[in-house]
């Protein structure tokens, strides 16, 4: 590779164009040759990224976002992301299996729907709600999420509306306004259900991703519960399922680096969530939580639930919940 192209792509995010390489004095056929030595990676016509790159990202999100933002370099000024595309652009979480193909939009309202190999243009959303964030054209973060919607699966959708809701890239209304306007597209009645299902309360993807399921499994969900004992307020559990008694707890890393953040070592922080788990269960509701691995599966979920059910003493919870004369 020459120094001058070493440089640009240091310099310009590790990707690069057919045009900008032309420019550099670097033609196709030297593209060609990096590619097949495994210095470049071409990931769509006239789009290339530094292979180094993309093995250096630990998720398929930034893998997506290298991609994304090389082919946006190709067309400059003709496409925005969208879409899931558009989603990650704006840092907001999408389930993996939907950023298998990159999406972005016409940015003026010419031009149909084209899919292609690594990608699929879609027709303009209208140029008000064409926005740059980070150097790279996008749709605006309520367009995104309801693309992300109109595409599926609804727990991705939900898991990004959810998201960007607390972060404060959108409200509500907004993103009812987006939906609005998407009255006539394919997918939209899965973008409603997206946008009634949607809590800002969510802290983290698994949250979101839980909460689906356990409506999905017909339960009553109460998110970011406070319970209370003698001691005073034990914390916000993430799910009370009151028909059941139960608590339902995402057991994810980031719980526990919040607990980091206070000043805890991470065993530490594991005995605190013990300790935490005690007096929930001493008040008579019954714990389940849930990792990862089991969102995969929603049977495994309830039956995680079932078993927790069987360990809640109503009893208990009732005399708790007299106790406290109906406060939350």
């Amino acid at each position: 590779m020459s120094p001058e192209l070493a440089a640009f792509l240091a310099s310009h995010g590790q990707v690069v164009t057919t045009a900008e390489a032309s420019a550099l004095g670097v033609n196709r056929e030297t593209l060609r040759s990096l590619v097949r030595a495994g210095v470049l990676t071409r990931v769509a016509r006239g789009a290339y990224v530094l292979t180094s790159a993309l093995a250096a990202m630990d998720h398929e999100s930034g893998r997506h976002l290298l991609a994304a933002r090389a082919i946006l370099r190709s067309r400059p000024g003709a496409w925005a992301a969208s879409h899931a595309t558009a989603a990650v652009v704006w840092g907001l979480p999408v389930l993996e299996r939907t950023l298998d193909r990159i999406h972005v939009v016409h940015a003026m309202p010419v031009g149909s729907v084209r899919r292609h190999d690594a990608f699929t243009v879609h027709r303009c959303p209208g140029t008000a709600y064409l926005i740059e964030r980070a150097g790279v054209p996008t749709v605006t973060p309520e367009v995104a999420v309801v693309g992300v919607a109109l595409l599926g699966p609804l727990v991705s959708a939900v898991m990004a509306m959810d998201a960007a809701l607390r972060g404060g890239f959108c409200t509500r209304t907004s993103l009812e306004d987006a939906v609005g306007r998407a009255a006539h597209v394919a997918g939209v009645g899965r973008a409603r259900r997206a946008l009634a299902a949607a809590d800002p309360t969510a802290e983290s993807p698994g949250e979101s991703w839980l909460r689906v399921i356990l409506q999905a499994l017909g339960y009553g969900v109460v998110a970011q519960h406070p319970l209370r004992d003698e001691q005073g307020l034990i914390g916000y559990v993430d799910f009370y399922l009151p028909e059941l008694g139960v608590v339902v707890e995402f057991d994810g890393r980031v719980k526990y680096q919040g607990r980091l953040g206070d000043g805890l070592s991470p065993s530490d922080a594991v005995l605190a969530e013990r300790a935490r788990e005690r007096r929930i269960r001493k008040l008579g509701y019954g714990v389940a939580r849930v990792v990862w691995a089991e969102l995969f599966d929603q049977e495994k979920v309830r039956r995680e639930v079932d078993l927790a059910a069987r360990t809640a003493r109503r009893d208990l919870i009732a005399r708790h919940e007299r106790a406290r004369g109906g406060r939350r």
